[in-house]
């Protein structure tokens, strides 16, 4: 009772921060937890007709999700390398261009280059899919033109599944990384200088600071990141493989995953039953992920844990 008493105490005191909170809790309850009771239609075998009164069918849209075949266990392994793929390129990116934007002499300079690689976050992937489609298109393309301006034969991208995980990692990259950066970088901000003078003065090169302070002071940041990312591990963005890919049904075997299967689904009128089931798998693995990792961290490194 003590304790409920206190909540509300310090609810009330701190009542500005609550309003200013309160149209994110909004938008979260709407859109995060009322579409939750959708769920129930993972075990029911829908009916248009019926709607959510449909009858129960148990775990048998998950069982046709698990013997449908290879699609199945395809769409995950794409689902998850892409994941790791744009996680680790995408880490490694964001970390390398913050510390280069931190270390730039000429500050104003930092500070346009960071603002046009801050851009391509705010263009739609519809925008993305025509000049991606512009640079690969078979008759016409710019890099066809390249190619064959240099001797060689002109490639039909739109037909060849081995050239998109490549093409799909530039196009991730390039979108996301300078808009990334931003956190790495505010956390440089913060480091305080005279560890940098201390360094210095104990006779450590540039190397060796970024080394021995600089890293160590984004490693938090990194582990939070990447432990908050790990709840959409089983998902994509469908911009990227739905609308860059045309989806191309020639592209399916490297570029088709869950999210842009759920689409289709959808988009084609199949069972929602089945779909219902694909999005809480993905949410329950996302969940799994990010309980074990956490512990793993909290074993390793307790003060990184974010719970």
């Amino acid at each position: 009772m003590k304790n409920f008493v206190g909540f509300w105490k310090n609810t009330w005191k701190n009542r500005s921060l609550m309003v200013m909170a309160l149209p994110a809790l909004i938008l979260m309850i709407m859109f995060s937890y009322v579409p939750m009771y959708g769920v129930v239609l993972a075990f029911k075998k829908f009916n248009y007709m019926q709607g959510f009164n449909s009858p129960w069918c148990g775990l048998d849209n998950f069982k046709f999700m698990f013997l449908v075949g290879d699609t199945f266990w395809q769409m995950t392994r794409n689902t998850v390398g892409y994941f790791l793929l744009f996680t680790i390129v995408g880490t490694v990116g964001k970390v390398m261009l913050a510390i280069a934007l931190n270390e730039m002499v000429f500050k104003r300079a930092a500070k346009f280059f960071q603002s046009c690689m801050v851009l391509p976050h705010f263009i739609s992937y519809i925008a993305i899919s025509f000049v991606v489609y512009a640079l690969l298109k078979t008759n016409g393309g710019l890099v066809n033109q390249w190619i064959m301006a240099l001797g060689g034969e002109g490639i039909n991208f739109y037909a060849e599944a081995e050239r998109w995980p490549l093409i799909l990692l530039i196009v991730n990259t390039w979108k996301n990384i300078g808009y990334g950066s931003v956190l790495y970088l505010s956390v440089l901000v913060g480091i305080d200088p005279g560890l940098y003078e201390a360094a210095e003065l104990d006779g450590a090169n540039a190397w060796q600071r970024m080394i021995h302070i600089t890293i160590p002071m984004l490693v938090p940041m990194i582990v939070i990141t990447t432990l908050l990312g790990l709840g959409s591990i089983m998902q994509s963005d469908t911009g990227l493989f739905y609308q860059v890919t045309k989806n191309s049904g020639a592209l399916y075997s490297t570029t088709q995953v869950l999210d842009s299967y759920v689409l289709n689904a959808i988009t084609s009128g199949s069972n929602f039953g089945t779909t219902a089931a694909v999005t809480f798998y993905q949410s329950i693995v996302g969940t799994f992920m990010i309980v074990m990792t956490n512990l793993f961290v909290r074993k390793i490194s307790p003060d990184n844990a974010i719970f």
